[in-house]
């Protein structure tokens, strides 16, 4: 397989040893399936030629972006290959004029925004991801994030697409138009499939003026559910939120730890943005501080600071692996964790979901993009134990009872992929069915991401792909136990990878930050043996820091390079130039500490000139 692919793509944009795989096993969920090769298409002629001998082959494919879901969408469940899309990363075309860009779909969210900026535009869908996040896979999940209450999702900003089909074919859809109604809307078929009808290859977005004034609001509350009645009542008023935030104290508190915010501890937490032009923004101001008093919001300010503003931002971005800090061992668990509610259900969701987490005595923080009803009630437990693992499934079971109680959807931006599987067809009903047909049609031989959305099976239970499986192994053995914990702290959210030198260099997991930490978990819990090719992943590494400066729970990277270099050294993989250096020293002495003269013959007898 791997020798065929090279025939299509070129020797050096394939990889099939073990370590760079694994790298490729897990994403931000808490399952891991482990590919059998990945390839590193660069135009969508490359990714037909891949399309095509995967179904002539019956081979399961898998797009991948930045590998940030949280649901499992980007696995490959049933192996096969990954077609990693991180090297077509290009904004092809901006046209100002159409207010409408073309990209391809491995471009970096936050970095396409840099790229509008210089145009006067923005794409607005803004998960909290944004770093890391590629459009290809916002398109795969209709993704979203704060911003959904006023600018919509994903599917609201894409106007068309490139799509290769399942035999191969190109087809695209769509126009540089606001509106049309002509046939069927394809383009939005394929938003939020998660590759299981079509690999997306270009899209068309459509683009926003950025705004020219925005102010930050925070308030405070004594009560969770307080904070949630008043997400409710600021909407009703017709205030319309760029953004609006609902943080618990759990929550508050770790963001406050991390990024040294100063903020009021309190059950409750609001922080919202208002966008438009001055007047407009400070007239919705006030009746935002109105309905707040009311409710009883404390500690009521504002910024229109642009530094003050994006410190709150950034550090709501980075809460959910910042998270990792609560308690050590402990890991956020996503599985119930983006269902969507009426505005009108907020209050009484919440207040559900806190007496969930009191009875079953789980760590959960709750927050979420409350203006549109997207609330995400975590569960953190230890890995390792049997109680909490069958608490957590009993609780997902029961806020998912909340949710559909409650008119919501299990998902409002992050997708079904594995983690809500035995949960598609109750909420799906005989639309799963539908689904079904529309697969069976578009991708005959079921090789486009399988295991997906309830399409092809209804469970996920299958304990030994679940990634925290491998901790039971070291058992009794502290010191690699207490190395793991430090390795499982990754949420493997990607931020480091646009900072690694190295990633950026040779666009592979392993030689990234994300990859290395991954890789010393799978070593320490004998997932992966020493070798060479282990070796040279962490060899390679510059042990810059780069990465522990923009790691939400501050992750001891460089501690992790530097024990398994040592790990690896002690096994006999030692860097050929370091061994060299070392044998010469030990046969001729430390050269360096001679005189010049003596140093200068030594050389000689070495071989220099």
């Amino acid at each position: 397989m791997a020798e065929h692919l090279q025939g299509i793509v070129g020797e050096d944009r394939v990889i099939s040893d073990r370590v760079s795989l694994l790298c490729y096993s897990s994403d931000m969920s808490p399952f891991t399936y482990t590919p059998d090769v990945v390839v590193f298409p660069k135009s969508t002629d490359d990714v037909v030629e891949i399309v095509k001998y995967a179904n002539e082959n019956k081979i399961p494919i898998v797009p991948r972006g930045a590998g940030t879901s949280v649901i499992g969408a980007i696995l490959p469940r049933r192996g096969g290959i990954i077609i990693d899309f991180t090297r077509m990363n290009k904004v092809k075309e901006v046209r100002p004029n159409d207010l409408v860009a073309i990209v391809e779909p491995g471009i970096v969210l936050d970095r396409l925004n840099a790229e509008l900026a210089k145009y006067g535009f923005f794409f607005p869908p803004d998960p909290a991801s944004s770093p890391a996040c590629t459009i290809g896979g916002m398109v795969n999940t209709n993704a979203s994030g704060v911003r959904a209450a006023k600018y919509g999702t994903t599917r609201n900003w894409v106007l068309g697409l490139e799509v290769v089909l399942a035999n191969g074919e190109v087809l695209r859809t769509g126009w540089p138009v606001i509106k049309q109604s002509t046939g069927y809307d394809l383009t939005q078929l394929f938003i939020g499939s998660e590759g299981t009808l079509g690999v997306v290859t270009e899209v068309l977005l459509k683009l926003a003026p950025i705004p020219r004034y925005r102010m930050t609001i925070t308030m405070f509350f004594d009560q969770l559910s307080q904070a949630g009645k008043a997400v409710t009542e600021i909407l009703l008023s017709g205030v319309r939120p760029a953004a609006m935030e609902l943080l618990d104290k759990l929550c508050l508190d770790v963001v406050n730890d991390v990024f040294k915010l100063g903020l009021p501890s309190r059950e409750g937490f609001i922080v919202m943005e208002l966008d438009g032009t001055e007047g407009s923004v400070k007239d919705e101001l006030r009746r935002v501080e109105e309905v707040a008093k009311k409710m009883g919001a404390k500690d009521f300010n504002w910024t229109d600071d642009p530094k003050e503003s994006l410190k709150l931002w950034t550090a709501r971005k980075a809460l959910v692996p910042s998270l990792a800090k609560i308690k050590e061992g402990y890991v956020l668990i996503p599985l119930a964790e983006d269902p969507c509610v009426p505005i009108s259900e907020i209050e009484g969701a919440i207040k559900d979901f806190q007496s969930i987490a009191a009875k079953y005595g789980i760590i959960s923080p709750t927050f979420g993009h409350a203006a549109d009803g997207n609330l995400h009630p975590t569960m953190i437990i230890d890995p390792t134990n049997p109680e909490e693992w069958n608490k957590m499934l009993k609780m997902e079971r029961e806020i998912f009872d909340v949710v559909l109680k409650r008119r919501g959807a299990l998902s409002a931006e992050h997708g079904i992929g594995i983690s809500k599987i035995p949960f598609a067809r109750e909420a799906l009903g005989r639309g799963l069915d539908l689904m079904r047909s529309l697969k069976k049609a578009l991708d005959p031989n079921g090789i486009l991401n399988p295991g997906k959305m309830g399409l092809d099976v209804e469970t996920r239970d299958d304990p030994d792909n679940f990634f925290y499986a491998y901790l039971s192994r070291l058992k009794g053995e502290f010191q690699a136990l207490k190395r793991a914990y430090e390795s499982i702290r990754c949420f493997r959210c990607g931020f480091c990878r646009a900072v690694c030198p190295t990633f950026s260099y040779f666009t592979i997991e392993s030689r990234g930050a994300r990859g290395r930490v991954i890789l010393s978990y799978y070593f320490l819990t004998n997932k992966v043996e020493a070798s060479e090719s282990l070796r040279q992943a962490y060899d390679l590494c510059t042990v810059c820091g780069h990465c522990m400066q923009v790691c939400p729970p501050g992750i001891k990277i460089v501690d992790i390079i530097e024990h398994m270099r040592r790990d690896l050294a002690e096994k006999g993989y030692i860097n050929p130039v370091h061994k060299a250096l070392g044998e010469n020293i030990l046969k001729y002495g430390n050269i360096y500490g001679l005189e010049n003269a003596p140093r200068g013959e030594l050389a000689k007898e070495l071989g220099g000139a």
